[in-house]
């Protein structure tokens, strides 16, 4: 039996091998703190912030009437204009309040019951019909009852 030829070179050098891997992961991370800065310094730069005005912390009295700082006060030439600011009003809110219904009083009625049957507050009762003595109200007297009242489902 024979085998082929023997090769003479030695086998490949493992020892190095870690070393592609190091160079390309320090280039990432190079590159990534370098863009973060970047990054940070373009976001830096698009708002200028004033830096903090120093505190006086001990007030000092003063005579007469102070002038109040204006609206425009310390901002740039081009903020700044001597017209008033627009304020836009609020849009009025509409509310439809449903229209009173009538009741005609029936015997052994009071204002009580009346009231518990729409639903409906008493003190509304008896300022929506001018009622002077809530305890004397007339058989087939009408009644308005307030709109948000709710109409009692018939009985059999």
């Amino acid at each position: 039996m024979t085998i082929g030829p023997v090769s003479s070179m030695p086998p490949p050098n493992r020892s190095g091998a870690w070393l592609p891997w190091l160079i390309g992961a320090a280039i990432v991370i190079g590159l990534a703190v370098a863009s973060g800065l970047l990054a940070a310094w373009l976001v830096a730069g698009m708002r200028a912030v004033p830096p903090p005005a120093a505190i006086d912390a001990s007030p000092r009295p003063t005579a007469g009437p102070t002038a109040l700082p204006s609206a425009t006060e310390g901002l740039p030439t081009a903020l700044a204009t001597d017209a008033p600011r627009f304020t836009p009003s609020p849009s009025p809110q509409v509310t439809i309040e449903p229209e009173p219904f009538v009741h005609i009083v029936s015997r052994g009625e009071s204002l009580t019951y009346i009231a518990e049957l729409y639903e409906v507050e008493i003190d509304d009762l008896i300022t929506l019909n001018e009622i002077r003595n809530p305890n004397r109200i007339q058989v087939g007297q009408e009644l308005l009852i307030p709109g948000y009242g709710v109409v009692p489902s018939p009985r059999n």
